[in-house]
């Protein structure tokens, strides 16, 4: 009983400090993205089961369940290339407890910088003229209000919603977007079947002429009462994790509480297994329409994922991500004596071009 008193508390205390932090909405978009083809190929669902060397990701305290050392390397083109996506993990144990780092690198490529464009200095309606008095269609107001713009925003030198852009090709540079997210990652295992970790990540973002440097913590448990049935939680940015621009911007990303659930029946007759497995995200930042369900500020997509492991060697993956199909394939094999596993893992969009995903892994 007081084992169990243990588990509520630390979990309970994680849950309390995910609530403490008002944030900005999709500021933490790009460390959303997942790590390990394998993973991905199964939805996402990799809470409760996570194992290997991206645990310090899925969930930091699933590195207590790595045999030896493991680094384990993916990429990944998203939007039709528009955003390439690399990731390099390194994990093992050392004395009692288990540790890892992983490095992010996001890169959207050349994003066009168009703030050098001239524009008509209409106003918001559109239209020359003083408010109510010029051409047909002056709208009359211009976003006027009394105290915060008495003058209007036509003729304000600067460029408002409504107004025309002139194109010029000579005036539009070309500049790099790239963010960089290193994890810092550790755990143990405090009861039995029960595991507890935390990641600490550095974050770094260079957007065209500005760059931001951030730190943030991760904490995660998982409970695992027999071989067939396996829990977890993860709080992305428990604490919140700050960046600060070099304009002087800030901003804040909202805690991620990620519950996962799943579920190994053994087929010990073919030496074989299938995994049934749901993760739930639940954010706090006001998504409404964009996420899958809400209600006031608090938002849940779900993650489900089907493994069938054929001989611990043959991965055959499905699952859905936030409604939309992922599906792969695993293989892993002996290499002078080292366990390789080469990993596949498709995710489609009805809207934007399918992803692909590629990773390796390589066990010491």
């Amino acid at each position: 009983m007081s084992e169990m008193r243990e588990k509520l508390i630390i979990v309970s205390s994680i849950l309390v400090l995910a609530g403490l932090v008002r944030a900005d909405k999709y500021a933490g978009e790009f460390m959303y993205i997942g790590a390990g083809a394998r993973a991905l190929a199964m939805g996402g669902t990799f809470t409760a089961l996570a194992d290997d060397a991206t645990a310090g990701y899925w969930n930091p305290a699933g590195l207590v369940h790595l045999k030896g050392r493991q680094a384990q390397l993916m990429h990944s083109e998203r939007f039709g290339g528009l955003i390439s996506y690399d990731y390099l993990s390194y994990a093992g144990s050392m004395g009692g407890s288990s540790v890892g780092a992983s490095l992010f690198r996001t890169d959207a490529g050349d994003v066009a910088n168009t703030t050098r464009l001239d524009f008509y200095d209409t106003g918001s309606d559109g239209v020359f003229g003083e408010d109510g008095t010029g051409e047909p269609g002056d709208a009359g107001n211009d976003d006027y209000d009394p105290e915060t713009n008495p003058e209007g925003t036509e003729g304000n030198g600067q460029w408002d919603p409504g107004e025309e852009l002139i194109y010029d090709e000579g005036r539009i540079t070309y500049q790099s977007c790239v963010d960089w997210a290193l994890y810092l990652s550790w755990s143990r295992n405090f009861l039995e079947n029960f595991s507890a970790g935390s990641s600490v990540k550095l974050i770094r973002r260079g957007i065209m002429d500005h760059s931001a440097w951030g730190m943030g913590l991760d904490l995660g448990a998982q409970w695992r009462p027999s071989e067939v049935l396996s829990t977890g939680i993860t709080v992305q940015d428990v604490f919140g994790t700050y960046l600060f621009y070099d304009n002087g911007h800030s901003e804040t990303v909202t805690p991620t509480v990620k519950l996962g659930l799943a579920t190994t029946w053994p087929i010990r007759r073919f030496g074989s297994s299938i995994t049934f497995s749901m993760d739930g995200d639940f954010r706090f930042e006001g998504r409404r329409a964009t996420s899958q369900y809400h209600l006031g500020g608090m938002s849940l997509d779900t993650h489900l994922g089907l493994e069938i492991l054929i001989k611990d060697a043959v991965g055959l993956r499905l699952g859905s991500s936030e409604g939309s199909m992922t599906a792969g394939l695993g293989l892993t094999i002996g290499l002078m004596g080292h366990p390789v596993s080469v990993d596949y893992a498709f995710l489609g969009h009805e809207e934007l071009d399918n992803t692909h995903r590629v990773s390796l892994g390589v066990g010491f």
